[in-house]
């Protein structure tokens, strides 16, 4: 039995959702460049890979740390944010980081934040 208000749903996005669409797309390339300028600015050492048609951003933070389980103790504990750590998608994501964009932009924001601090904190005094 098929649902009456999902084929109204789907329906109705494909007929009359081409405004919001446009503004989703506006909003998450927003999204994507305020990760980017955040990341210039207080991370330089994480380099970001610019997606190709995806909210999902992969973060190259081997300058930080290769090792999975410390930086997943940074995200957790540390942090307190929950990124995808990317030896999960095989050995070749060790030293990597996947961050969904498609959020509100203040939590993309505090995330970030919260990061960063976690990266400085955990730096060796010089």
């Amino acid at each position: 039995m098929e649902s009456f208000f999902g084929l109204t749903a789907v329906v109705s996005s494909y007929t009359h959702g081409d405004e919001w669409l446009d503004q989703l797309l506006v909003y998450l390339e927003g999204n994507l460049q305020t990760l980017l300028d955040y990341l210039e600015r207080h991370l330089p050492e994480v380099k970001p890979i610019r997606p190709e048609g995806t909210y999902m951003v992969w973060l190259d933070c081997r300058a930080v740390s290769e090792d999975p389980q410390e930086l997943k103790r940074l995200m957790f504990e540390r942090a307190g944010v929950a990124f995808s750590e990317g030896s999960v998608f095989g050995k070749q994501g060790a030293g990597f980081l996947r961050v969904n964009v498609a959020c509100r932009r203040a939590l993309l924001v505090e995330a970030l934040g919260r990061f960063a601090e976690a990266v400085r904190e955990s730096r060796p005094l010089r």
